[in-house]
């Protein structure tokens, strides 16, 4: 289904969700735990999540949070430094750059990645903030709220510890391990995801044979392949005297076709046909075919239940990378010392715990602030004027 109509399925819904909940009466539901006084919004508070915060984060070791710490302050220092050597390479060659864009639904992500980002940044969020509530919970930090929360297409969950608590009652190295919580699990995760891309062929093998050829999950119109009628599920096996086991093989054999040239694609089942490539948008003298696909994995005898078929391993793969990219990104992104930021919070009470004077420890935090929050402003305003985005 196209990505587009399934955004208005989903704004329909909330709409009828809130017509719903004005008719029953938004205090009433407020005070069952549902908050749906706002379109698109909606959020469900829940004793028993704060409870299950609290009984587990008191399993967790203080040495597991101070570690955090560590890791927090590492990951600040590599964030910076990433988003700064960035931001140099738009003087120096802006063709090596990196993209850097907010995450827009629909605007700055667009087709079937939509579908894989929303699910990463849902992992990404509970993770995100279970670990707050476990760091909480662990210096006996009380949570004054938790449960779940959707804004549109984003999903994921919210712990609110106790402010005031927080602020007057809790020591800094407490803060510290709350406020490094959160990062320094999307970044544990991370590593989890990054384990699991290493071995994903091993996996995959279970149930799947290894890639056998390019699945055609996609078709643009107007495009050669349209015209010679290739068709979603067609696997291309061999180009001209070339054979294809992989998407990536498609790749690198287009790298070098020359728009106008005349192509003979091999597909599954022996059948061939011919097209004359067009012109790349991004070089006139690129060859283009006009189809999106990816590494065809057969189902093995007995695996054919498998929903998707030979798609099931590619958006299991797609959902892996993209947990992996926005775990990290997350992480190293909220660690920056930016106002709003845990890493902002983060850096000010390590700070405390070396200078006494509160009048220093400003004049140290407003420099990097600024410096921070110029990096970042400045590489997505070059990212947008280099046309740059997250591919």
């Amino acid at each position: 289904m196209d990505p587009m109509i399934v955004l208005f399925i989903i704004a329909a819904i909330y709409i009828v969700l809130y017509i719903v909940g004005q008719a029953i009466g938004v205090n009433k539901l407020s005070e069952r735990g549902v908050e749906i006084g706002t379109p698109f919004f909606l959020m469900f508070k829940t004793e028993r999540l704060n409870a299950f915060l609290a009984k587990m984060g008191k399993k967790f070791p203080k040495a597991f949070f101070n570690l955090g710490i560590i890791v927090a302050f590492g990951g600040m220092a590599f964030g910076f430094w990433m988003f700064a050597e960035n931001l140099l390479r738009f003087f120096i060659q802006p063709a090596t750059a990196g993209g850097v864009v907010p995450i827009i639904p629909g605007v700055t992500i667009t087709g079937l990645p939509l579908y894989y980002m929303i699910i990463a940044l849902a992992v990404t969020l509970l993770t995100h903030e279970f670990a707050h509530g476990l760091a909480s919970s662990r210096d006996d930090i009380p949570i004054k709220s938790s449960g779940f929360i959707s804004f549109f297409v984003l999903f994921g969950a919210f712990v609110e510890p106790d402010e005031e608590y927080f602020e007057k009652e809790a020591s800094p190295r407490a803060r510290m391990r709350l406020l490094a919580a959160g990062s320094y699990a999307n970044l544990l995760w991370g590593l989890v995801f990054l384990l699991i891309i290493a071995n994903f062929t091993p996996m995959m093998s279970i149930a799947f044979n290894p890639p056998s050829g390019a699945y055609i999950y996609d078709v643009s119109s107007g495009t050669p392949a349209a015209y010679a009628s290739l068709q979603i599920g067609d696997v291309i096996v061999g180009l001209n005297d070339t054979t294809i086991e992989s998407w990536s093989d498609v790749g690198s054999y287009m790298t070098d076709a020359e728009s106008g040239a005349s192509l003979t694609i091999h597909r599954l089942n022996n059948y061939s046909l011919t097209v004359t490539l067009a012109e790349h948008e991004a070089n006139a003298s690129r060859g283009y075919i006009g189809v999106y696909g990816a590494d065809y994995w057969e189902p093995k005898t007995g695996w054919e239940w498998i929903p998707g078929g030979p798609m099931y391993a590619f958006h299991m793969q797609q959902i892996m990378q993209w947990c992996f990219l926005i775990l990290v990104s997350v992480a190293l992104f909220n660690l920056l010392p930016i106002p709003m930021l845990d890493g902002d919070k983060l850096l000010s009470n390590g700070l405390s715990l070396f200078i006494d004077d509160e009048k220093t420890i400003k004049l140290i935090m407003w420099p990097m602030r600024i410096l921070s929050l110029s990096i970042v402003l400045l590489s997505i305003g070059f990212s947008l004027w280099y046309g740059k985005g997250l591919f």
